[in-house]
């Protein structure tokens, strides 16, 4: 097994990447659209620095994402 270790600047920048996606897709209730396209630009991160820290990283953005969507939903429904 391959283990890739990223330079400090590659590290910000993927960093940076999954900044923006958790700002860009938190605090508010989703879609499908919207759901489908936070995957896709996820995977897009993914892909660009192919890694297991990019890997982890990503899918904990996604799981405070969609826990902060579900906790908007519980509300508007109470």
């Amino acid at each position: 097994m391959k283990i890739k270790i990223m330079a400090f600047r590659e590290a910000y920048k993927l960093f940076v990447d999954a900044w923006g996606l958790y700002r860009k897709y938190s605090a508010r209730r989703l879609d499908d659209a919207e759901c489908e396209a936070m995957a896709q630009e996820a995977d897009a991160i993914n892909e660009k620095y192919q890694s297991d820290l990019a890997k982890d990283m990503l899918v904990s953005v996604i799981r405070e994402v969609s826990k902060d969507a579900r906790m908007k939903i519980k509300d508007t429904e109470e």
